[in-house]
């Protein structure tokens, strides 16, 4: 009889604990129903490399349903863009801390919840409100409380970029503005975000076994689609996972689009086209941002 009611308060306890950590935390995938493609690879990587999550996974659609066992939809209705959507979810979470993510970010490793914990603590202490989960961009100083993150710069590019992260709920909610974009977010948003100085943090690079990188946060395709085409490393992760996925209900990558990322020399390439196809489209727009970046200069 003993033995049994120490097991059931064992029990009892690590339920307690479950309970207490899953009020305050979220995990938001942000998405709508046109990316509802990405809702099962997403999720087959959540059950098996982050199997044990202990919070709730809550993914944004507009109308459509979706339970899978460890995730379930969180309607925010008509589509009124990225930051209309995502105050309307943020809203309905009541959690203080949210670990962001998209629907075409697929898990690829395992997720430690005691790492998870661990940031969550230095949240709790008041000694950040971003903490990014992948290092991209890095970070610029050591963080002193912490080996595993390092602060991000006042004026770093990027500051406030849409990489898988936890966010305090209420700086996220501030620093939203409804009609911008997520492109437009992690430009304008980085210039708000400066005025939290050394509370962004963001996960180190490290080189583990075999040179290969790592990093204590979370780790991921990133991305499974760009600006509406299925990405190569959609299709390897769809491989090496043994998972169906229809790539024919939307545009495939080809040859350039991997050059463009692959080097500086792709890059460049990629930004003349990009330049000449807006000169292109507006030829106005783009003289007034030149006369613009002329104007910011001579200042």
């Amino acid at each position: 009889n003993g033995s049994e009611k120490k097991v059931i308060f064992q029990c009892e306890l690590v339920k307690l604990i479950k309970d207490i950590t899953m009020k305050k935390l979220t995990v938001l995938v942000s998405s709508c129903d046109d990316f509802s493609d990405c809702w099962e690879p997403y999720c087959h990587g959540l059950k098996k490399y982050w199997h044990d999550c202990p919070y709730d996974v809550f993914i944004v659609t507009n109308y459509k349903d979706f339970t899978d066992g460890c995730s379930k939809a969180l309607k925010v209705g008509e589509d009124k863009g990225w930051g209309h959507n995502t105050l309307k979810a943020l809203q309905q979470i009541n959690t203080p801390y949210v670990l962001y993510t998209h629907e075409d970010f697929w898990i690829k490793r395992s997720v430690d919840n005691r790492v998870i914990e661990d940031y969550i603590a230095i949240m709790e202490q008041d000694k950040a409100d971003y903490i990014r989960l992948f290092p991209c961009p890095p970070p610029d100083t050591d963080f002193p409380d912490d080996w595993r993150v390092g602060i991000i710069d006042q004026n770093a590019s990027y500051r406030s970029s849409l990489q898988v992260a936890i966010w305090r709920k209420s700086v996220f909610k501030n620093l939203i503005v409804p009609d911008e974009n997520p492109w437009q977010f992690e430009i304008h948003g980085t210039i708000r975000s400066r005025k939290y100085d050394k509370r962004f943090l963001c996960v180190k690079k490290f080189v583990g076994e075999k040179n290969q990188p790592f990093h204590y946060g979370v780790d991921y395709v990133c991305t499974a689609i760009n600006k509406g085409l299925w990405s190569k490393a959609a299709k390897v992760y769809a491989r090496e996972e043994g998972i169906k996925i229809d790539f024919s209900n939307r545009p495939n990558e080809n040859w350039w689009h991997d050059f463009i990322r692959s080097n500086r020399l792709g890059q460049f390439c990629g930004n003349i086209g990009n330049f000449v196809a807006q000169v292109a489209q507006n030829p106005q727009k783009v003289w007034r941002k030149i006369q613009i970046g002329f104007q910011d200069f001579s200042r």
